[in-house]
């Protein structure tokens, strides 16, 4: 096939870097400026359009014109003999394949219809190509091509050309719209990791540094060593189950010991991040450890602060979490010990053994 830019080897070089660059488009801005410059080089296009159409609406919301002036396509939006009674744009939509004028009516015909001499004879445009621009089955807008050299036509070849171009930029938007969503979600997850009372760390194998949200940040703060007993939570060999869990002892900044724990969920996907979520388990000896074995970390943690005698507020500020997770984590531990009150609880976890009674002996004279 025998390309606008030259023979095929130069015209093949053209098309290839022009994909090359529409794939590299991170988003549609930039995909818009793509076409307008690489465009014509692969094809011939004295003159051009690129339409991506809104999501919701179907309306064009991106228009990449080259050679064509703003006046003429404000004509073909707004007047009833434009866009929505176009031939061309009717036929592709029913068909989901490229028109060309000249294969839809005669070149007086044309000349005559309303589209012709209400909008596109501002400049004069005698052949048009129009192909859609497609993600899967779904049209997301036109590549629009045209010259007024009358004895110009396109060939059978340079309208298949056309429609294949139409369907590499389909693919691009595609992959756009793919990371903008997936941009969102990753947005998404991190407000709500941030919003969340728990403290997260996400190692992510293409990340050069954890990260941590706000709660991990402040956990951390709270002991030596920084991120360092992290990465010996989550260090994990290839076999590792997709979840596990582990512990390492840390030392405070007000010198006590203490135990990180680490729950750590590989997401469903290859090579996919590690989510751990972290707790601190304070050593609080002089405990009785029999009831506080049925509870997790946390839980033990927060009932060791309810016998102190802090508030569910004071104990929130002191965690830095929210007052509504604290409160969960004691209603919790008060249905694990089967307790109802701040005082039960405080008398089950201090509950000390009577000392036995000193036996009485016989009464002797």
């Amino acid at each position: 096939m025998q390309m606008s830019g030259g023979p095929d080897g130069a015209g093949g070089v053209a098309l290839l870097r022009f994909a090359t660059a529409l794939c590299a488009s991170s988003d549609l801005a930039e995909l818009e400026h793509r076409p307008v410059t690489g465009l014509g080089r692969v094809i011939y296009a004295p003159m051009y359009t690129l339409y991506i159409l809104e999501p919701r609406t179907g309306r064009p919301w991106r228009v990449a014109p080259v050679n064509v002036s703003e006046t003429m396509l404000a004509r073909y939006e707004r007047l009833p003999q434009g866009r929505d009674t176009d031939p061309l744009l009717a036929h592709v939509l029913a068909s989901g394949g490229p028109a060309y004028n000249m294969a839809l009516m005669s070149m007086e015909e044309y000349l005559e219809s309303p589209v012709y001499t209400r909008i596109v004879s501002m400049h004069d445009i005698r052949h048009v190509v129009q192909v859609p621009v497609a993600c899967g089955q779904t049209m997301v807008g036109t590549i629009n091509l045209g010259t007024s050299d009358p004895d110009r036509g396109y060939t059978a070849s340079e309208v298949r050309l056309a429609e294949a171009l139409g369907r590499l930029v389909g693919v691009a938007v595609e992959g756009i719209r793919a990371r903008e969503d997936l941009d969102q979600e990753l947005e998404r997850t991190r407000a709500a990791l941030e919003l969340t009372g728990s403290a997260v760390v996400v190692s992510d194998p293409d990340a050069l540094e954890l990260r941590l949200n706000e709660a991990a940040r402040r956990l951390l703060g709270q002991f030596r060593g920084a991120e360092e007993p992290v990465y010996g939570l989550i260090a994990a060999p290839p076999d590792t189950p997709a979840g596990f869990s582990r512990s390492v002892e840390v030392e405070l900044l007000d010198g006590d010991r203490a135990r990180l724990h680490g729950y750590s969920s590989r997401l469903p996907r290859e090579g996919g991040a590690l989510v751990t979520v972290l707790e601190l388990d304070r050593e609080r000896p002089g405990q009785l450890a029999g009831p506080m074995v049925a509870l997790t970390p946390r839980e033990r943690e927060i009932a060791a602060l309810v016998v102190d005698g802090l508030t569910d507020r004071e104990i929130a500020e002191r965690l830095h979490l929210s007052h509504h997770t604290v409160s969960q984590y004691i209603k919790r531990t008060y249905r694990k010990l089967d307790v109802d009150s701040r005082v039960a609880l405080t008398r089950l976890l201090l509950a000390r053994r009577e000392p036995e009674p000193t036996p009485r002996l016989p009464f002797a004279w």
